[in-house]
């Protein structure tokens, strides 16, 4: 006759982790978890300055020089929502004109459009609408800065200087 495969006894050392076991292994992971989460929000914010100060470095560099290799004056702006006109708030959209944006701006004078970001707050210290710059790459009169805040108290500052260079301030800004 075979053995009962049925009725099988159980071994003596089971396998697995104690119920201590489980609540250390947890409150370890807990702790390692709160440990590390202002690290990470804090590179997510340095990130987003970062990207909001690439886009802005670059609209105004593309601007520069097609205003010089092309000879012709060149407007940087924010754009509004339907790209016909200039708007006001620096974290939207950018759109780089050829000519001036006064009369309204047509879809054949757009030259690039750089997508704005919903995570960043952009501000001009002058206030204007649009930034020119002239054939020799200058922006005569729009010389100032952008404060670029994300969800910190501390930011980062872009200066355009008369000549059309943008550079960043290396003092943080209180947002």
């Amino acid at each position: 006759m075979q053995p009962d495969d049925t009725h099988r006894t159980r071994p003596l050392h089971q396998r697995g982790f104690t119920l201590i076991e489980m609540l250390v292994a947890m409150l370890l992971m807990t702790a390692m978890i709160a440990w590390l989460t202002p690290s990470v929000q804090a590179l997510g914010h340095q990130s987003i300055l970062n990207s909001e100060v690439s886009r802005l470095r670059a609209a105004f560099a593309f601007a520069r020089h097609t205003a010089i290799s092309q000879r012709t004056k060149v407007t940087v702006c924010p754009a509004s929502p339907n790209l016909t006109a200039c708007a006001s708030a620096w974290g939207d959209a950018l759109i780089v004109v050829k000519g001036d944006t006064e009369d309204g701006i047509r879809s054949d004078e757009i030259l690039r459009v750089f997508p704005g970001q919903a995570a960043a707050y952009t501000t001009y210290s002058r206030g204007w609408q649009r930034i020119r710059y002239n054939v020799l790459g200058h922006t005569s009169g729009y010389n100032g800065s952008f404060d670029i805040c994300a969800t910190r108290e501390e930011g980062k500052r872009l200066v355009l200087s008369q000549l059309g260079r943008l550079r960043v301030d290396s003092a943080p800004v209180g947002c």
